[in-house]
């Protein structure tokens, strides 16, 4: 078996680290996950960690960033091979009902965000993230579906607070489907003219 160059190693280290961050911060939390239990998790020690991130808020940005990449991209692709409104209105509800049922990323975004002072460089890149994935499907939404009235960030913004809304991960009714189904219909409506 061939040796591993020095640079394919690195990469299998960090690809190890980011997906034992990433089954951490998902299921544990920002507050509960350490850099020594991901490193554990890994299979490395704590330098391991360091020698890859700066801290434990670039691996959590870095993980957050490829989930929300990952998600809103398979979101838009299964987009593309609906027929029809309602098809779009019932993906992106069921897209809504999968996320909400898993509080882990919405809580951990809030637990980030309440440990870091007003203006840190990680709330702004945090922010981008986040608006990133509202202009993502906003904009889909809004192109595909050129004359409804809410921005494509602030319908973006609307779907998504319904998919990760905390309550949501434990109420049984209304669920997310239910609410983007009562929503969603009425925003890729388009506006009313006026005479």
């Amino acid at each position: 078996m061939a040796r591993l160059k020095r640079s394919e190693s690195q990469a299998r280290t960090r690809e190890r680290l980011l997906q034992a961050a990433s089954d951490l911060f998902r299921r544990d939390g920002y507050a509960i996950t350490s850099l020594e239990r991901i490193a554990e998790a890994a299979g490395f020690t704590k330098g391991a960690v360091y020698s890859n991130f700066d801290s434990k808020e670039a691996i959590y940005l870095e993980v957050l960033s490829a989930e929300a990449i990952g998600n809103l991209g398979q979101l838009l692709a299964d987009l593309d091979g609906a027929a029809d409104l309602s098809a779009v209105v019932d993906m992106v509800a069921q897209w809504a009902q999968e996320r909400s049922r898993h509080g882990g990323w919405s809580l951990s975004v809030m637990e980030l965000a309440r440990t870091q002072p007003a203006g840190a460089p990680c709330l702004e890149r945090l922010e981008e993230i986040v608006r990133r994935g509202w202009r993502g499907l906003g904009g889909y939404l809004r192109q595909r579906f050129p004359g409804g009235a809410a921005e494509p960030e602030v319908l973006g913004a609307l779907l998504f607070e319904i998919a990760y809304a905390p309550a949501l991960t434990f109420l049984s009714t209304p669920d997310a489907a239910d609410l983007v189904r009562l929503v969603l219909p009425a925003q890729l409506a388009p506006a009313p003219s006026s005479l």
